[in-house]
């Protein structure tokens, strides 16, 4: 989902926790991350890119662990929780 299309769900009241997780099969030596939301009735989603590339959406990759800290504070959260697997 785009950033706009989350901020109302938080907005409201329909995102619960807030997840930054490593981004899967990016590579590179050091971790990249990207953010998951858990929805009210349990369902993750992602944020993605403004932009559609070949017509489906794009998961928004982070070079570091601040940047996406701070897209999630961009939709209202304050307290995140980080994962690296």
């Amino acid at each position: 989902m785009r950033l706009d299309q989350l901020r109302l769900l938080f907005e409201a009241g329909d995102l619960t926790r807030a997840e930054i997780v490593t981004a899967p099969l990016e590579p590179g030596p050091s971790p990249r991350w990207c953010c998951q939301f858990r929805r009210r009735n349990g369902v993750k989603v992602t944020l993605d890119l403004n932009r559609k590339r070949q017509g489906s959406d794009q998961v928004r990759i982070f070079n570091s662990l601040d940047a996406a800290f701070s897209a999630c504070q961009a939709v209202g959260f304050r307290a995140v929780t980080a994962y690296q697997s």
